[in-house]
């Protein structure tokens, strides 16, 4: 079986493009490709739930990516590995999330350890 880390470093305000980059990475898992998650950068910012109040819950042209990460768990894809120099700017946020987490050194030989890497 082929293994694939995807690195995502978007933030999310990328709007369409990085919700395709989940469902991509949800359709890969779903064909028997063995896929990790890292989320860097930008894209930690994913682990926050959106805030909910009653002016703006009729507001949902799409699917939030929140949303996304939180069925991850249906696809096998957690846990969701954060990268380790992103932990300290973003310790509060990653300690509270509901999301199944890692922290993890990105490393050499961490990417040689899969067959593809694919960073969006």
């Amino acid at each position: 079986m082929k293994s694939l880390l995807i690195i995502i470093s978007q933030s999310p305000l990328a709007g369409q493009n990085l919700l395709e980059s989940l469902s991509a990475a949800m359709v890969m898992a779903t064909y028997g490709v063995q896929i990790k998650i890292m989320l860097t950068g930008d894209a930690i910012a994913l682990l926050r739930a959106p805030i909910q109040t009653p002016s703006n819950t009729h507001i949902r042209p799409f699917k939030s990516a929140f949303a996304l990460i939180e069925s991850f768990e249906f696809y096998d894809l957690v846990p969701i590995w954060i990268d380790t120099k992103g932990f300290e700017d973003n310790k509060k946020l990653i300690e509270t999330t509901t999301i199944e987490h890692e922290v993890i050194d990105l490393n050499a030989q961490t990417l040689a350890s899969f067959d593809g890497v694919l960073r969006w």
